[in-house]
């Protein structure tokens, strides 16, 4: 008997559920509609951060406030090839460090972001996200930083 025989006979792993949900959510970032199906309705997000430096920065509680912060970024920045740097799910408590590539839809600079989330899961959703980023990414590229 292989080991992919005897998985019909294990429990399922939850930290592997959570790590697969991880992913999922990354690939699914440019499709708000699907994106949002992530998180719960109560959801929070905290982007670290002081709002001079980052206009993003700030708490944003609820589906709605999270979708409007989300297309706001959107508005301003393009984000692509999301990667996983690392990964550690304990229980309902993910800590990810990741990179992605994003381009300013206004100057057109690019560069790899690196960001890491924390977060709290929820019935199989997101309930609380922190997300700790460089906060003056956004002025260098959008040349206010000059």
């Amino acid at each position: 008997m292989t080991q992919n025989d005897l998985r019909g006979f294990l429990p399922d792993d939850p930290d592997r559920l959570q790590s697969d949900f991880v992913r999922q959510a990354l690939d699914a970032r440019s499709d708000l509609e699907k994106f949002m199906g992530f998180f719960h309705d109560d959801a929070t997000i905290a982007i670290v951060g002081g709002i001079y430096d980052y206009a993003f920065s700030g708490v944003y509680r609820g589906r709605e406030n999270i979708l409007a912060l989300l297309r706001r970024i959107d508005a301003e920045i393009e984000m692509s090839d999301h990667r996983i740097l690392n990964l550690v799910v304990d229980g309902d408590k993910i800590a990810l460090r990741r990179s992605t590539l994003v381009r300013h839809r206004g100057t057109a600079a690019a560069r790899r972001l690196i960001l890491g989330n924390l977060a709290t899961m929820r019935d199989g959703k997101v309930a609380e996200l922190h997300e700790y980023v460089d906060t003056a990414w956004l002025k260098k590229m959008s040349g206010a930083d000059d």
